[in-house]
């Protein structure tokens, strides 16, 4: 096989997609996966035969890899919660990033030992955790908590997804409301990942540059845009973004990643470093910036395939994108098959597969190497990527937002590089500003600027007539 990965990454997706509602026990799924394994074996010099074999084989491991994540073991902490009225005592570590306003403060904690009443259990899973006003607490940090223990909320959306289908797919049956500071006790322990410790650390220390001079409407943008954190995202902005069909530049994904692999590389090139000290230095900045934003699914994807291109740079190989995407898309579905259902997820991966597929098919029917005017072959190479993102997520906005907008595709024309030059300014704040104070109000003003008009542009956008509309 030319591309094996692809086949064995759509074989794999297919598995997981049709056994998502059929209900088969576990051990049935196993016994025919070892079977097929077996045969696989047997049939090494059959090479149809082979082919076959294995085909099913990774069909029913994806099956597998879905039903393994529905069976909860008997130590799960859900397995221990009976009444949501009882109060419970937790103790674990934080998961993730804590996120805090005004109001309240939540994260994610990962559970060790649960107590009801005067019995203690040793327990596993994560849950949601929730406290009243804000708290100044970091990744890894071990805490004992007391409060009600409760499943997530269902409710469908038009989509059919609820709230409790979004914390299933990140591995969370169960959210904790604590209510009072003496709920709450510090253990001054550290737990978790040390390079995921130490890139949110760096990303705290960046926050403070950023925020430092920046506006709070920039604060919010660059903070989702550089930093993966979209929580500060003003509503309006947000829903203005989705109606143009440019949300997409508040996710960090290929793009930033781009941009920051393109700083990283262009600045060691100026030290004089050689091409493999570069590659394996933005390799290893890569995965901390990935750690940074949160390991979303879009920078996860585009992490990996960076990486991939990196190493063929060392190797003197050209890699295949195809494979290179397919090996992101086995990555992340083997660590967490239910990210197969999400949309952030299909986003991703559609918006790739659209640009490999029909950006080179429009490139050929027009021509467009025989144009001699570089400016128009520049134009027309940003309309046919914008039209090609557009012709592959607009069936999910459709689906999941109920939404359908015709001016995306003019939109990114305008939007794309605004955004682009508002990212390398905000790094060159955070770089800069970080080192030499004067200049930090300087390129604060200017990101204040590019946010403000990227702002106006957008809602100039929207409110051109048929620019969007709902659907049902």
């Amino acid at each position: 096989m030319k591309r094996p990965l692809v086949s064995l990454a759509i074989l794999y997706a297919l598995g997981i997609f049709f056994f998502r509602k059929i209900t088969v026990p576990i051990s049935t799924l196993y016994v025919l996966s070892v079977t097929l394994l077996m045969l696989c074996l047997l049939s090494t010099k059959k090479q149809r035969i082979f082919n076959i074999f294995l085909s099913f084989f990774i069909f029913f491991l994806g099956a597998v890899a879905l039903k393994n994540t529905q069976v909860l073991s008997h130590s799960h902490v859900s397995q221990f919660v009976r009444s949501k009225d009882n109060p419970y005592i937790i103790k674990g570590w934080i998961a993730n990033q804590p996120f805090s306003d005004n109001h309240k403060t939540s994260f994610v904690l990962r559970t060790e030992v649960i107590k009801s009443g005067e019995h203690s259990y040793s327990c596993e899973g994560n849950i949601l955790v929730q406290l009243k006003g804000r708290k100044d607490l970091f990744y890894g940090e071990e805490l004992i908590l007391r409060g009600q223990l409760y499943r997530p909320f269902g409710g469908f959306s038009a989509s059919g997804r609820s709230y409790r289908d979004y914390l299933y797919d990140r591995d969370v049956r169960l959210m904790m409301k604590v209510k009072t500071e003496a709920d709450l006790i510090r253990l001054h322990k550290t737990r978790g990942f040390m390079p995921r410790r130490f890139a949110l650390w760096l990303k705290g220390r960046m926050e403070k540059v950023l925020f430092r001079h920046t506006s709070s409407l920039t604060q919010g943008v660059l903070g989702a845009v550089i930093l993966g954190d979209k929580k500060r995202v003003p509503r309006f902005f947000h829903n203005s973004m989705m109606k143009s069909g440019t949300l997409h530049i508040l996710v960090v994904s290929g793009l930033h990643v781009g941009i920051v692999g393109f700083m990283i590389l262009f600045i060691l090139k100026l030290l004089g470093l050689t091409r493999r000290s570069r590659s394996f230095i933005a390799i290893l900045s890569l995965v901390i910036y990935c750690f940074m934003t949160g390991v979303s699914t879009p920078v996860v994807r585009a992490t990996i395939m960076a990486i991939i291109l990196l190493l063929g740079s060392i190797l003197k190989r050209e890699p295949d994108i195809c494979n290179s995407l397919a090996l992101a898309f086995l990555f992340i579905l083997l660590i967490n098959p239910r990210q197969l259902f999400d949309v952030g997820f299909q986003l991703s991966f559609a918006c790739v597969i659209s640009l490999i597929y029909f950006y080179p098919k429009m490139r050929m029917l027009l021509r467009i190497q025989q144009i001699r005017f570089a400016c128009l072959r520049f134009l027309l190479d940003g309309v046919f990527v914008s039209l090609s993102c557009w012709l592959a997520t607009m069936w999910f906005i459709a689906r999941y937002f109920r939404m359908f907008s015709p001016v995306t595709v003019l939109a990114n024309l305008i939007i794309v590089p605004l955004a682009v030059l508002m990212t390398l300014c905000g790094f060159s704040l955070i770089v800069i500003g970080g080192f030499f104070a004067s200049l930090a109000p300087i390129l604060a003003n200017t990101c204040d600027f590019l946010v403000a008009t990227l702002v106006r542009v957008n809602t100039f956008l929207v409110n051109l007539p048929l620019a969007f509309f709902y659907l049902g």
